[in-house]
Order: C-alpha cells, then structure tokens, then sequence
C-alpha cells in the first residue's frame, strides 16, 4: 500500500509538542482526504472517506516496523503515527532544498560532519574551490536527490 501526504502546509509558528499542518491523504494514488494537527500535542483529524482510512490503518499496524515507546515497549506503527513521520521526511527533504539555493552542502570525509559555503551564484566555482581544499569531500548538491537526502536525514538526525 502506497500512503502519500499531498499539499502540505506548515505552521512552524503553532507547532509546540507536535508538528502543526494540513496535507490531502492518499492511498495508492486516490485521495482519501485530508489530515490535519493543531500542533498542541494532540492526536491527527481525518475528514473523508473513513473506510479506507479505517483499512490504511489497520493495514500500517499490520506490515510497518514497530517503534519503541518511551517506557521501552513496543508499539505498532498507526496510519497517525505514519502521517507524523511523513511529515517529518517533508520538513528534512524541504530544509535540504532550502540549503541548495544558497549554498553548497558539503559532507566531510575527514569527521563525517556537513558543513555549508554559500555559493552566491557562483555554484560551480564554489564546488571546484571546495574540491581543491577538502579532496574527497562529498558534495551533496552534485549527487541525485535520493542519495543527497540519505546523507543530510543520517547527519542531522539525533
């Protein structure tokens, strides 16, 4: 099952113990409707078609990885809790396209650490300067996508 998180929208400024957003809610390509949290720590609305929400969730808590609560059991991973996390891969994906425009992101083979020089429209000068002073550094910005975001999500998760 394919569960996407369409049109999202962000209020960093009302997110105080969970992330504050509205996105459309799409399972295998057909919008189910929409999922919304006012950010004050509780739980995700959903508007639309129950039933199929009804089945996403039954079917996440059956095949997605169980998480570790903060008591150390184990809990199944709910269409919410999936939401949640999708969310928090659109906030990493739009923090890395955000540092593209403005810089080059660089990941340093010598400490593992990313580190950013604005490029000031100049990106390739800019990249051929850090190859010359940091041989062997990775420049996210040159790599797909994909891979780029693996990079940043593993260097600045906690």
């Amino acid at each position: 099952m394919k569960i996407e998180l369409k049109a999202i929208q962000y209020a960093a400024f009302s997110s105080e113990e969970t992330n504050c957003y509205t996105a459309n809610l799409y399972i295998d390509g057909r919008k189910i409707g929409t999922v919304d949290n006012d950010g004050r720590g509780g739980c995700d609305r959903f508007l639309g078609d129950h039933a199929a929400f009804v089945a996403a969730d039954a079917w996440c808590k059956a095949n997605l990885p169980k998480w570790t609560g903060y008591d150390g059991t184990p809990c199944d991973t709910d269409l919410e809790f999936h939401c949640g996390q999708l969310v928090d891969a659109w906030l990493v994906a739009r923090d890395l396209k955000t540092a593209f425009r403005t810089n080059v992101v660089m990941r340093d083979p010598a400490d593992g650490n990313l580190y950013t020089v604005k490029h000031r429209g100049r990106i390739d000068a800019t990249i051929a300067g850090i190859g010359k002073r940091h041989p062997g550094a990775v420049i996210l910005n040159t790599l797909p996508f994909d891979e780029a975001l693996t990079l940043f999500r593993a260097a600045t998760s906690p």
